[in-house]
């Protein structure tokens, strides 16, 4: 935002100085502030198996119903190579890195007011562009990436994240459910009522894998107590014993 010629001249200028600068530079915005969802937050319960809203098993087409089962029976026979994620830590991706028992960290970022999701396992980041829509799908395919492409804005205190440009290396839970690199996810995230609880009901566009769009819930509890730990998947982890179902794992 700052052009080399204003950091040349105001070295030892402080960067709150420069802010009406940055602003006078930058895109007319609302005048509306974007609700304040940053913070730790952590899972309060978990489930291997992603939970869709309404119960029940997710709408699987039968070729992907059949290649769920293989996955979960492989899993359950410690064949880890199916599960790239934990057998050579590579990112969980979206939906599953929303399911996981393990903290994470949301930053807004002024002043373009990018969001960005920072999670513990794996070192996932993910950046969510509040500038501009997802580019079009042709330039999404050239470029896939485990937790996809994402571009946010508000509606009111809920924050819609709309997510595609997904390779297929992963799955979307940690049973094995698998997806296609067709796949898109729609968020809405927003704060609860009590100030403490964050909300993120996700739908999930798959074509190829499912007969109809569905959704999944997952409610987090602010944590500011704890900070977000550097580690890897196969090191030894905080404890997660407090995360409900986590010993189904």
């Amino acid at each position: 935002m700052k052009s080399p010629r204003i950091r040349f001249l105001l070295p030892a200028v402080p960067a709150f100085a420069l802010w009406p600068l940055i602003a006078a530079q930058a895109p007319a915005r609302s005048a509306t502030t974007a609700p304040d969802i940053s913070g730790i937050y952590w899972a309060t319960a978990y489930n291997p198996q992603i939970q869709p809203i309404g119960g029940g098993m997710p709408p699987y087409k039968p070729a992907a119903l059949a290649q769920y089962r293989k996955n979960t029976a492989d899993l359950a026979a410690g064949k880890l190579d199916e599960d790239r994620s934990r057998s050579y830590c590579l990112p969980d991706g979206v939906p599953r890195a929303l399911e996981d028992p393990y903290p994470f960290e949301i930053v807004q970022a002024p002043p373009r007011g990018e969001v960005y999701q920072l999670f513990e396992i794996n070192h996932m980041i993910r950046r969510i562009d509040m500038q501009k829509p997802l580019p079009p799908d042709n330039e999404l395919s050239e470029l896939p990436y485990y937790s996809g492409h994402s571009a946010g804005h508000w509606e009111g205190d809920t924050l819609v994240i709309e997510s595609a440009g997904f390779n297929d290396m992963t799955f979307l839970d940690n049973s094995g459910a698998p997806h296609s690199d067709q796949l898109r996810t729609s968020e809405r995230i927003r704060k609860l009522p009590d100030g403490k609880s964050l909300e993120d009901v996700v739908t999930i566009h798959d074509p190829e894998v499912f007969t109809r769009d569905w959704q999944a819930r997952f409610v987090y509890q602010a944590r500011p107590d704890i900070r977000i730990m550097d580690w890897n998947c196969g090191e030894k982890h905080r404890d997660l014993s407090q995360v409900k179902g986590v010993h189904s794992r």
